[in-house]
């Protein structure tokens, strides 16, 4: 029953992600309108003024970071004997990683004009936004699984999503994407890893199944 509920929501997750890649490389003109104001909006207030910020907590969410974190959590649950989350965690990380670079070559996406910071590649989905959220989604269900959702959860839970928000903001600040990349980055990262959590829990099911024919 778990696993259907994981399922359905990792289907709707990428299934609005790929209707918002369809727009993007269609360049549906509503969308590219929302974009370059909502762009244009965030770059104008008084949080797109804070650069030194932003680039410190770009930084911090750049893709080799979080997947060199993601890495070492899976060598953790190895050593902890959670050796199905370990692989769930190593499979996440480098799927997701080859996932998100054929999307982004895939859609092909330009980056925004006028950047704070010179930046390389496709814009969508973004890669810091992914990689961050990846492994916040990843964190969040083993703190879940481990402290039973007691109140050190849901504290720790609160500043893994304040950083999120700040990984958020800070590649909307820098004006290296655009309000849609971000939101497809975090369409994308939750509905794999619902996928992985899917995938791991079918693998278990078929274990105990095996077990007991035995």
């Amino acid at each position: 029953m778990i696993r259907q509920k994981n399922q359905q929501a990792a289907f709707g997750c990428l299934g609005l992600f790929l209707i918002l890649a369809i727009l993007v490389k269609t360049q549906f003109a509503p969308l590219m309108r929302l974009d370059q104001r909502w762009s244009t909006s965030f770059s104008a207030s008084a949080l797109g003024q804070h650069v030194r910020v932003w680039e410190w907590l770009t930084l911090f969410g750049s893709p080799l970071v979080m997947s060199g974190l993601a890495v070492v959590l899976a060598l953790f649950l190895w050593r902890i004997r959670q050796h199905s989350w370990a692989g769930v965690t190593l499979l996440g990380v480098i799927g997701g990683d080859g996932l998100l670079l054929v999307v982004k070559q895939l859609v092909g996406r330009l980056r925004p004009l006028h950047q704070v910071v010179a930046d390389t590649g496709f814009s969508f989905p973004s890669g810091h936004v992914f990689g961050t959220v990846l492994l916040a989604a990843m964190l969040i269900t083993l703190l879940h699984r481990f402290l039973k959702g007691n109140a050190v959860f849901w504290w720790v839970t609160a500043l893994i999503i304040l950083g999120v928000i700040g990984v958020l903001l800070a590649r909307l600040g820098l004006r290296a994407h655009y309000p849609s990349d971000v939101l497809g980055s975090v369409l994308l990262a939750n509905g794999w890893w619902l996928e992985m959590i899917s995938l791991r829990e079918w693998v278990v099911h078929k274990r105990q199944k095996n077990l007991v024919k035995e």
